[in-house]
């Protein structure tokens, strides 16, 4: 599932490859993943080009030039891919856009993806990105940020990161190493961590993003050009690593269930507290 290295990878590849290009056509063969049909995905769209393409957490957002825009959600995964011309376009999709060029890109969603339209003066309340907070490479998400967001709360500290509304971009695959980096249990409660406990945390958050954004993200995920990233199994700590020693104290790492969703964790290191 793409997070935030492998977005923002994605965000700036389709920005400077389709900015200025004008729509011709969009396919759309799933209208399910959508909140208006084909013809009048096609009816807005055609003949708009394309202004400019930003990333809100998870989601890609193309701003077109007639005021409307477009908001792509990966879901649990897909594939964006580019493509020069119709021979060389992918062959399954979901979602076909073509421009005048002759050039385009097709989505191919594994999973609850999204594709849908609304006018630009009604995203600050469209309801699938309106409250979503700033990522960790937004130069507001400071330690002092941070610190003020976690003051004051209750609840555990896993389910706090992964929801959208607190910070943008972040998933369960890098979830597992920020949290063993700061010697931190997912269920930990928040008013239990220390001030310390939690600018430790606020490091390791940029750590582990950073390190995969600098090797191109996860590599299994493709890029808009159909390449993978390098961030591999060998970078991961303690992710996806269960019964592998800890390569801090050696103890095995388990796989516990953590509300929604599962967390590899050193039991030695990571004491809930």
């Amino acid at each position: 599932m793409a997070e935030l290295p492998e977005i923002l990878k994605i965000t700036k590849q389709m920005n400077d490859t389709l900015k200025n290009k004008t729509i011709s056509r969009i396919e759309l063969l799933q209208e399910k993943c959508s909140n208006v049909s084909s013809d009048d995905f096609n009816k807005t769209c055609v003949g708009a080009h394309i202004h400019r393409i930003e990333s809100k957490g998870k989601w890609i957002i193309t701003f077109l030039s007639n005021g409307y825009a477009i908001l792509l959600s990966l879901g649990m995964g897909a594939d964006v891919l580019y493509y020069e011309n119709e021979e060389s376009a992918a062959s399954k999709y979901q979602v076909k856009m073509t421009f005048d060029d002759k050039s385009g890109y097709t989505v191919k969603f594994w999973w609850f993806g999204k594709f849908l339209l609304s006018a630009q003066n009604e995203l600050p309340d469209e309801p699938n990105t309106k409250s979503i907070g700033i990522n960790p490479f937004d130069r507001r998400f400071s330690e002092e940020h941070f610190i003020a967001l976690l003051n004051g709360k209750k609840t555990q500290i896993k389910a706090f990161l992964l929801n959208q509304k607190n910070i943008g971009g972040i998933g369960n695959m890098y979830m597992h190493d920020i949290l063993f980096l700061s010697n931190l249990h997912p269920q930990s409660k928040i008013s239990s961590i220390s001030k310390q406990d939690i600018k430790n945390l606020y490091k390791s958050i940029l750590s582990v993003l950073k390190l995969s954004q600098s090797k191109n993200a996860f590599e299994h995920e493709l890029d808009f050009f159909g390449n993978k990233g390098h961030y591999g199994m060998d970078d991961f700590l303690i992710g996806y690593k269960e019964k592998s020693p800890c390569p801090k104290c050696g103890e095995a790492i388990i796989l516990i269930k953590t509300g929604s969703t599962s967390s590899f964790i050193c039991p030695k290191c990571q004491k809930k507290m």
